[in-house]
């Protein structure tokens, strides 16, 4: 009888073919890589167009169950895009030989569009070296970074519109300048440095205190309690309107950044006397509804058409050729930064009110509908 020379040697002590240990080794890095992937891996049968393998973070990404997701075809999870990602495959992986990544939206099994980055790359799971037979894709959330490209895109809107906004503002202590120089030139009179100066100081003010804005983020600035018809009357002699006429029938306070509040005031006194005429009045008072707490300005002039009266605070509208159509969206864009709510409507007199309504939420007066 033949002895079995091997019948005692241990099995870590045989002769192991290392092709086929190294095969073992790399197929089991592999599923711990699957399988331990922070990032959803799927693998695709191409011919059935089917999943044929996911990983735990492809069930807990899309919410479904494994045996779920064995069922299921890509165009179930992403049915708007699978055209798209199909074509890039084809191009990029199956003629190029190359991986493919981009951006796709998948459908969670709650029904919710989740914006994800797919990265996708043939596999030859025969392993024969043919064409390809399976894809891996990559799913990765990329939720938090398209809401940072959203408010990176808001942002840019957003300082286009304080750009407007330090612009028009501008024009009115400039214009008060230039028109004081050339009466001074005229007749060397004194008071006319003094207004000039006055609206100097103005833009000096105004430009500090938008630089400090912008750094701090903030259309409306610090807020303090005002006495309103001080403030109005200060207001109208800065615009220099006369002979147009002001009246005020208010002595309510508000809770307001006083600057802010000041190019309020000043861009509606303004459209009333460009629309309304040098023999326009304008009257500021207090709501007096009972379901209503805030203030009103309103002129005597031609009015706003009711098919305009909804479109006129939207940015660049005009009814004029030589308008900007950024005052009146200034005013709204201030008043939401304070937390309150500005309508138009016809005035008793025929011409046009702006009712300002204040919110006794002073927390969303903080100047956040700038977000620089």
């Amino acid at each position: 009888m033949t002895e079995d020379r091997d019948s005692d040697t241990p099995l870590s002590d045989r002769s192991v073919n290392p092709s086929a240990a190294a095969a073992s080794s790399a197929k089991e890095r592999y599923r711990k890589i699957f399988r331990y992937n922070n990032d959803a891996v799927m693998v695709v049968d191409l011919e059935t167009e089917s999943f044929v393998d996911v990983n735990p973070a492809a069930c807990d990404l899309l919410g479904y169950s494994r045996e779920e997701l064995l069922s299921m075809h890509p165009e179930d999870i992403h049915p708007t895009d699978i055209e798209r990602i199909r074509e890039e495959f084809i191009s990029q992986v199956s003629r190029e030989g190359s991986g493919f990544t981009d951006d796709l939206i998948c459908l969670t099994r709650d029904g919710e569009e989740l914006p994800t980055e797919i990265s996708g790359a043939a596999l030859d799971a025969d392993g024969d070296g043919t064409d390809p037979t399976q894809m891996i894709a990559m799913l990765r959330d990329i939720s938090d970074r398209v809401e940072h490209r959203r408010e990176l895109e808001e942002k840019i809107e957003r300082l286009d519109r304080f750009a407007s906004i330090v612009s028009h503002d501008l024009k009115n202590p400039l214009s008060i300048i230039k028109g004081h120089v050339t009466l001074a030139r005229e007749n060397g009179n004194p008071e006319h440095f003094d207004a000039i100066e006055d609206a100097a100081d103005r833009m000096d003010e105004m430009l500090s205190e938008l630089l400090q804005l912008t750094r701090e983020g903030h259309l409306v600035g610090e807020q303090t309690e005002i006495e309103l018809e001080p403030l109005a009357r200060k207001v109208w002699i800065d615009c220099e309107l006369d002979p147009t006429t002001l009246e005020i029938e208010s002595s309510r306070t508000i809770h307001a950044d006083r600057d802010r509040l000041h190019e309020l005031l000043a861009n509606l006194f303004e459209n009333a006397y460009t629309h309304g005429g040098k023999s326009v009045t304008v009257r500021v008072g207090t709501l007096d509804r009972d379901d209503s707490d805030g203030f009103y300005v309103e002129d005597d002039g031609k009015g706003i058409p009711a098919d305009e009266q909804d479109t006129v605070f939207e940015w660049g509208h005009t009814t004029t050729s030589d308008g900007t159509g950024f005052g009146l969206a200034i005013v709204a864009e201030i008043a939401e930064a304070h937390g309150w709510e500005i309508t138009v409507c016809d005035a008793k007199a025929g011409g046009t009110r702006f009712e300002i309504e204040l919110s006794s939420d002073r927390s969303r007066g903080n100047g956040a509908s700038l977000r620089i």
